[in-house]
């Protein structure tokens, strides 16, 4: 009896430590509606995006609900060790591998055709800002081409050496209502501190 109270002690504290350790990963503070998920570098289906950190994720309801307001609209922040000022081609490039490994578009065919790669495509919009496209299939709900407009911001922890970007993903236009949804996603306070 001994042995079962102490296994299961050990495996709540075990428990307990890693959900202390993914809180602690968060960067962005969110109400209890938005669904969450915390991924460590290297990415499991992108392993060629060579950042060390993690990236913090969260999907409005009915992200997934092709009838949804929502659908495809979600934010996501790598927190990563070291650049300073990403570039263009440094969002580009990563972009497309992290989309291309998350849906699958090096082994997925559409009537025997093997799909094209994703096309991202970012501009600078201001000091911390780019704003893009991103062209891809959804390979998950639709199974047709999908264009996500994106907003990217950037902030430089200096103390820490290290970099937050924070993509803001909908395939609406930047004028739609599911814009204001998105920018409830806020940044920590804290962000640079961890």
């Amino acid at each position: 009896m001994k042995k079962h109270i102490v296994t299961i002690l050990l495996l709540f504290f075990c428990i307990l430590s890693y959900s202390q350790e993914e809180e602690s990963l968060e960067v962005f503070t969110t109400d209890s509606t938005w669904i969450k998920e915390i991924i460590k570098f290297p990415i499991n289906f992108a392993q060629d995006i060579n950042y060390e950190g993690f990236e913090d994720l969260r999907f409005p309801q009915g992200w997934s609900n092709q009838e949804s307001p929502n659908f495809w609209s979600y934010v996501w922040a790598w927190n990563i060790n070291g650049i300073e000022k990403p570039s263009e081609s440094d969002l580009e490039k990563n972009v497309q591998l992290y989309f291309d490994g998350l849906l699958g578009l090096d082994f997925y065919k559409i009537n025997d055709v093997k799909t094209p790669k994703t096309n991202a495509v970012f501009i600078k919009k201001g000091n911390t800002q780019y704003v893009g496209k991103v062209k891809t299939i959804d390979t998950r709900y639709t199974k047709l081409p999908m264009t996500l407009n994106v907003l990217v911001e950037y902030y430089y922890c200096e103390i820490q050496k290290k970099t937050i970007m924070v993509f803001r993903y909908s395939p609406k236009p930047f004028d739609n209502a599911v814009w204001y949804k998105l920018n409830e996603v806020k940044l920590r306070a804290d962000a640079c501190e961890f």
